[in-house]
């Protein structure tokens, strides 16, 4: 994950990660509502949802009927934003 919403905090505060039948997303740090966007490679939405980070700090998001490819993931909250790729096979 990289953009300016890890700016000024710990190298871990957000822990992001993907496996074939789920995308895990950990908050180390409270940022308040995170607004979660998932994109495939033609840019298209395939998944959006916002979370309380004040009250989750972990997301699972069922992946299995997804198709190959790169997706996006993009997190917003008042704080700015971070974005990073990953496989699905």
């Amino acid at each position: 994950m990289h953009g300016d919403l890890l700016n000024n905090v710990g190298p871990n505060a957000i822990v992001a990660g993907a496996s074939d039948d789920a995308v895990y997303i950990g908050f180390n740090q409270d940022f308040g509502n995170v607004s979660i966007s998932i994109y495939n490679g033609m840019g298209g939405l395939v998944y959006s949802t916002v979370v309380n980070t004040t009250v989750q700090s972990v997301i699972i998001i069922p992946f299995t009927n997804a198709a190959s490819g790169v997706y996006t993931v993009e997190l917003n909250s008042a704080d700015g934003s971070a974005d990073g790729d990953f496989n699905h096979n």
